[in-house]
């Protein structure tokens, strides 16, 4: 069997109905479907991905992938690794003297991993990052793989914290890597405090450097409980829901508020190496502790699908990640 596709939209029906003329109100029942019943879809329903890098491409083979939001949402639904302040860069290595920090090695128990990912801006295989909760992103169907969803339990992306030993140390910290849909990020984190908090959702990092020499006997660096949106969520609406299941019986909703919930930055507004997630941030007011599972789920709404374009993603992505690499 092969890819069927073909240029929508689709629209089923059951029953057409006359008009009255005049009056906008519907007239009689001109044909009626005696086996109306709800359309069925093997295995479900996706929302495709509108990105270059990741939409369906007319004539492309079986082994080009196509993703989409299963569902038609965007959705997290993983338990994460506990919160870990060293996970990159451990003090005890020390760090006095060394602006370029030498990542730590992957390790699973500390909720890090080594891997390559399909650079979505040139297609090819990325460098080696270092991803945080997991690596599997995506999921496919089929023997060729060809139709992939985004993997809820793969994750998302989360804030990088900085603990130098010192607060005299100047100038900020640089972090590069991507978001959890493989985009390159940079962000600028300013020193001048033992405890530094980023404000991106990084879902991998290639590298840390620092703008100026640390005079501290170490730096601690890891990965902290503020969690990245899968979708863009302009204001803490309906159509954003978190929630945190302490057990598997016990399922706790929590009240979006700005308490904890950073504000996702729209596509009218340019991402710098100091702004706030593009598609919004979770804070956790509970640590991770690698039993806690988050569920984050984001509904598009219909007037941000409307305006979607080739050229124009922003009501599902928020703007673009800022990078300098």
């Amino acid at each position: 069997m092969t890819i069927t596709a073909y240029s929508g939209p689709m629209i089923s029906f059951g029953i057409t109905m006359s008009s009255t003329a005049g009056t906008g109100l519907l007239g009689n029942n001109m044909e009626n479907n005696g086996q109306r019943a709800p359309d069925v879809s093997d295995l479900g329903h996706m929302m495709m991905d509108p990105r270059v890098a990741y939409a369906y491409q007319p004539g492309s083979g079986v082994t080009v992938d196509a993703f989409g939001f299963y569902r038609g949402v965007g959705s997290v639904d993983f338990v994460p690794t506990t919160i870990n302040a060293s996970a990159f860069q451990a003090t005890a290595t020390g760090s006095s003297g060394v602006t370029t920090f030498t990542l730590a090695a992957a390790s699973s128990a500390g909720g890090t991993f080594s891997t390559t990912i399909i650079a979505p801006e040139t297609g090819r295989a990325s460098g080696t990052l270092i991803a945080i909760d997991s690596t599997a992103a995506f999921v496919t169907f089929g023997s060729d793989g060809t139709v992939a969803a985004w993997n809820a339990g793969a994750g998302t992306g989360r804030n990088i914290t900085i603990r130098p030993s010192s607060n005299l140390d100047g100038g900020s910290f640089s972090v590069a890597g991507r978001d959890m849909y493989g985009f390159k990020m940079t962000e600028t984190i300013a020193a001048g405090s033992t405890v530094l908090a980023g404000r991106k959702a990084f879902k991998y990092i290639s590298s840390i450097t620092n703008a100026t020499t640390p005079t501290s006997t170490g730096v601690s660096i890891g990965f902290g409980d503020v969690f990245g949106f899968p979708l863009f969520v302009p204001y803490a609406g309906q159509n954003a829901v978190a929630n945190w299941n302490s057990s598997a019986s016990n399922s706790l909703g929590i009240a979006l508020s700005t308490a904890n919930f950073v504000i996702a930055m729209g596509s009218t507004v340019t991402a710098t190496s100091t702004t706030a997630d593009v598609r919004g941030t979770f804070l956790s007011t509970t640590a991770t502790n690698a039993v806690i599972r988050i569920q984050l789920t984001v509904t598009p709404t219909a007037s941000g699908v409307s305006t979607i374009t080739s050229t124009n993603v922003a009501p599902l992505f928020g703007g673009t990640q800022f990078s300098s690499v």
